[in-house]
């Protein structure tokens, strides 16, 4: 580490700082001593008046301000605060406030750094909800905590055209769609409860009906339409056929699909206006409502890569299952009909029965 010298582009009272570590490396501890060497590494340029005369770090901070080059540097820094940008996929909040914080140690103002950071962003979310948390806060180092959280919470969004996963509350399974059509109602693509662990089937996006937005962001406002990810096949309900399982109305997969909406059922949500991951939703088509929890799937797309080999085998074993309900509605259909045959000819034979013994009681007469 190099002793720094003070040309007038850091602030002072960080600058005597370095100074200060720079010495206590070397065994330097006499303050004195330190600030002797301070006095000798400001730069020729920068004249001190009775530089000789200052015998504490305070009167030279005091000093070093006073001078025109530090009302360069604060300029220079209020600059670099207009233009800041934060760009999440350049640098994470953490770096992005530190450096902030270093550029403006003084401005005391707190508004006038709430407005730098909200121009700092550029992402609709962050603003309106920035602006909303920081209202009547007055603390910088509040405002910072809060620039952060409406940062991640921003993560959490669900955006059109990212895949999702929608978790039914009450199971804990998956709805998932695959390339079998149904046997019997509309024969389009199935729709059902898959697995616990979601699954390639389940993966889902949703696209937005109104192609006038200036934003991607998911909203409980929004009508949408829920594409399966596999299949490229849009969610369907069908009021004029029922599931084969369930005996409800048949949901399924299809080219054109339905119009649904989001709608908030967590209390702990509020009112809330963006769709975030983990949100306790239910999709509303028309009267029909599927209560699910939605999960954003950006951190298990890995897992989804490893299990979508096994498509070809779930199909094969949802065929198989469709043989085996086949079998087992024929076998059923074979043995009622086999029953109704035997009481019939039973009902036939004690009809003769009956028939032969009244013959034989009339001649038993005669």
């Amino acid at each position: 580490m190099d002793l720094p010298k003070y040309t007038g582009t850091i602030h002072p009272e960080e600058w005597v700082k370095q100074v200060q570590i720079y010495c206590y490396l070397k065994g330097i501890e006499s303050e004195g001593k330190i600030i002797k060497f301070s006095k000798l590494m400001i730069d020729y340029t920068i004249i001190i008046p009775n530089v000789n005369e200052i015998n504490s770090f305070e009167e030279l901070i005091k000093a070093l301000k006073l001078h025109s080059t530090f009302s360069i540097y604060k300029n220079s820094c209020k600059r670099k605060l207009q233009l800041i940008k934060y760009i999440p996929e350049q640098e994470d909040v953490a770096t992005f406030l530190a450096n902030f914080r270093s550029l403006c140690m003084e401005i005391s103002d707190h508004k006038e750094i709430i407005t730098m950071l909200i121009n700092s962003y550029s992402n609709y979310f962050f603003k309106g909800e920035f602006i909303k948390r920081v209202e009547g806060i007055n603390s910088v180092d509040e405002i910072f905590k809060i620039f952060s959280e409406v940062v991640f919470d921003e993560l959490k969004i669900i955006k059109f055209g990212s895949s999702i996963a929608l978790k039914h509350v009450a199971t804990g399974k998956y709805l998932s769609s695959w390339n079998v059509n149904y046997p019997t109602g509309s024969k389009q693509r199935v729709v059902f409860a898959g697995e616990k662990l979601s699954n390639g089937n389940a993966l889902w996006y949703a696209t937005c009906t109104t192609t006038n937005r200036n934003y991607q962001n998911c909203t409980y406002d929004d009508r949408f339409y829920l594409t399966h990810k596999v299949t490229g096949k849009k969610l369907c309900m069908s009021i004029n056929y029922k599931s084969p399982t369930t005996r409800h109305a048949e949901v399924s997969c299809r080219n054109e699909g339905d119009s649904l909406n989001w709608i908030n059922i967590n209390p702990t949500n509020g009112y809330a206006t963006y769709v975030k991951a983990r949100d306790v939703i239910t999709l509303k088509y028309n009267d029909y409502i599927f209560v699910v929890m939605i999960s954003h799937l950006q951190l298990e797309i890995k897992l989804f890569k490893k299990l979508l080999p096994m498509k070809k085998e779930l199909v094969e074993m949802m065929s198989g299952k469709l043989k085996l309900f086949k079998m087992i509605k024929n076998l059923f259909l074979f043995i009622i009909a086999s029953f109704i045959a035997i009481k019939f000819t039973l009902s036939i034979g004690l009809k003769k029965f009956m028939n032969s013994k009244v013959n034989m009681d009339e001649r038993s007469f005669l």
